[in-house]
This record gives structure tokens, sequence and C-alpha cells, in this order.
């Protein structure tokens, strides 16, 4: 490798991308904990770790544990650790279940391979982490990853785009999910071409691909402000006007359970419902009670949220407020109101004047 060759500009600047993609993803990682967030901060930091490798082969050349540091965090656990936190999006009860198994099976099964290759110590200094013997299995083991993993990012974001698109919500959040795909076919483009010999066009793909997949990313995390339209009675509320409430104290987590709720499919919220004790009524009007339970549980959630709420059918707007003022910030009632037994009045004492 040639240290003054100047595309080592593009693997420095996908390092830094990638670094700032993971930092922003980790810090609503930390503050609204969720599975497919940390698996893709997780995913990017190996990303700007391998390109951050990468660079320095390029420069101070290159020893067998930087090239297996680059492969090992590189070419196929990024794609896979980036499938997986789709797939927490996709099939979030599944995943709950197997995501933790499935995600270590792979990144054992990977560093394994990485590890156990023989690296040719006379190809190291010209070539690189090309010099890695890669056989036949790391090569299934490499095709399979990214190709079932690009599918399943690249399907996942397009339907994400389409089911936006068609509901009319989460304008910010479809032209991130967007970003996102175009960025990952570039990147899987720039592998292509390296797979064909120009190795140069590498990083010059990944640059392009891996700034486009963080502005989607930037784009998704934009607060939305727009008019929201409710289908249910085509009134038009404008969200800037009107604030969301503080939530009361000890009621934060079930807003994030239906905030997360709101995300899935119409299918997957009755399924969660429904097991939790709340199944969907057909009733195709709210009655008094009901709507002034969803409208105030709908003034304590995001304008993102309200627009998604307003968008489902009134049996699943009832099904959510009920789940949420049941279910998830239910309170122990005090034990004459279990029993329906009053408790004995207090004698009344009188004092007769002499």
């Amino acid at each position: 490798m040639d240290s003054t060759n100047p595309v080592i500009l593009f693997p420095i600047v996908c390092s830094m991308l990638s670094a700032l993609c993971g930092a922003v993803i980790l810090r609503d990682a930390l503050s609204r904990p969720r599975p497919d967030k940390i698996v893709w901060a997780i995913a990017f930091a190996m990303f700007a770790l391998a390109a951050g490798a990468d660079a320095a082969g390029i420069a101070f050349g290159w020893s067998q544990w930087l090239a297996k540091l680059y492969y090992a965090t590189g070419p196929a656990l990024v794609v896979a650790f980036l499938a997986i936190g789709q797939l927490y999006l996709l099939f979030p009860g599944a995943m709950r279940r197997f995501g933790v198994g499935l995600t270590l099976l792979v990144a054992a099964l990977w560093v394994s391979l990485v590890v156990n290759a023989p690296v040719d110590g006379s190809r190291l200094a010209a070539d690189g982490w090309d010099a890695i013997d890669r056989g036949g299995e790391m090569v299934a083991v490499t095709i399979l990853i990214n190709s079932v993993g690009t599918a399943i990012i690249v399907g996942g974001t397009a339907w994400s785009v389409w089911r936006y698109w068609r509901r009319g919500v989460h304008r910010h959040r479809m032209i991130g999910c967007a970003l996102i795909c175009a960025g990952t076919l570039v990147v899987a483009a720039g592998g292509s071409l390296t797979r064909l010999g120009h190795y140069e066009y590498l990083y010059i793909a990944m640059a392009i691909g891996v700034a486009m997949i963080f502005g989607g990313v930037l784009v998704s995390r934009r607060q939305e402000r727009d008019v929201a339209r409710s289908p249910a009675n085509n009134l038009t509320f404008d969200e800037t006007a009107v604030p969301p409430r503080p939530a009361p104290i000890g009621h934060a987590n079930a807003l994030v359970c239906v905030d997360d709720l709101l995300q899935r499919s119409d299918a997957e919220l009755d399924r969660f419902c429904a097991e939790w004790s709340v199944p969907r009524e057909d009733a195709p009007v709210m009655s008094r009670t009901d709507a002034r339970r969803a409208w105030r549980l709908r003034l304590l959630l995001s304008p993102e949220a309200v627009a998604t709420f307003d968008s489902l059918p009134v049996g699943a707007r009832r099904q959510v407020s009920s789940l949420y003022h049941d279910v998830l910030t239910w309170e122990r009632p005090a034990r004459e109101e279990i029993t329906g037994i009053a408790p004995a009045p207090e004698p009344v004492v009188t004092v007769r004047q002499a």
C-alpha cells in the first residue's frame, strides 16, 4: 500500500462519519433504550473501527493483527448487525426471544473464522487485509451474510417507506428510511466493485453511502411539524400549537411502550394488545368515555406519535387507549374497592351539656 495514496482520505471520512452516526444512535439508545438502536450503534462503531484500521494500514503499514481487526469488524459483521437491527423493527416479538442468541451466534461464527484464517506474510505489505487467506467457508459465509443482510436492510427500509407513504404520516422518517435504503445500496455497490478488482472505488462508494445513511438517521430524528389530519372525524389539528403535556409521574415507561407499539403493523398491535387482555372491539364509533380516554392519551404523545395514532382505525385507537389506561398505568386500588365493602363509618361522639 502507498501511504501517499489520496484514497486514504476516503476511509478516514468513512470512519469519522460512522463514528458520528454511531454516537447519535447511541445517544438515542441511552435516552430511550431499544434493542434495534443498540445493535445499530454497535454496527456503526465497528464500521468506524474497520475504516480506521484500513486507513492506519495504508498510512503506517499492515500487520497481521491490523488486517484481522479490519476483516473481523468490517466486511460482513457490520452488515449482519445492521440486518439484525432491522429485524428487531420488523419482527419485535420473535427477536425479543431469539435476537440476542442470533447476534451472539453470528458474531462468534464470523470472529472465529477470521481469527483462524491464515495470513500470507509475503503479501501483507503490498496487499494489506487482502493477504488473509479466505478459504471456502469464509467466502461462503461472507456471501451469505452480505446478500441476506443487504436484502433485509433494503427490503425493511423500503417497506417502511411504503408504509409511511401509504398512511401519510412520519414524512421525515419516510425520507430517512429512503436515504438509508439508498445508502445501503451504494455501499453494496462499492463492495461489488472491489470484488471486480477496483479497490480504489471501495471507500469512495462507502463514503458516499455512509453519508447518505447518516443523513437518513438525522432526518428520521427530526420532530414532525406537519399538520396531522384525523381520518376519523376529518378535523385538522395543528400539533405545533398544542405541545404534548408532560407525562404523569411514573407513566414515562408506559408512553415509551405506546410509542413502540404505534410503530408496529396493525396486526402486531392487535396481537400485542390482545395478549395483554385488551382485545379489539369492532364498534365503528367511540363512546363518550372511550373518546375522552383516547384524547387524554393523545395529549401526552409526541407529534409523530399523534400522527400515527390518528391514522389508526377506531378500534385500534380504542384498544391502545385501553391498554394505556387500564393496564400500563393501572394502580392498585384500595382494599375496600377490591372487596366492594365500604369501611365502617366513624362513630359520632356527642357531648351533652349539663
